[in-house]
């Protein structure tokens, strides 16, 4: 699985004064950045990571929204 496959979203966070990115299929994760572009990269970063550990370890990976909704993988 790779980590471009799941379903992002960032969006500004007055609070915050930074961009927030979210992925869909790990609601845990998030990232902050000055740019939506940058916020995006590193949570990519880090949901690659995560999806490498998962898969040495022999846990389940998520599957992306986009697959399990029986769109093309």
């Amino acid at each position: 699985m790779s980590a471009a496959q799941y379903t992002y979203e960032a969006m500004w966070s007055e609070e915050d004064r930074a961009f927030i990115a979210r992925v869909v299929e790990f609601p845990s994760l998030t990232a902050h950045g000055d740019s939506r572009g940058s916020s995006l990269r590193a949570l990519r970063s880090v949901v690659d990571a995560v999806v490498k550990d998962l898969a040495q370890s022999g846990a389940a990976v998520p599957i992306p929204t986009h697959v399990k909704k029986g769109g093309k993988k």
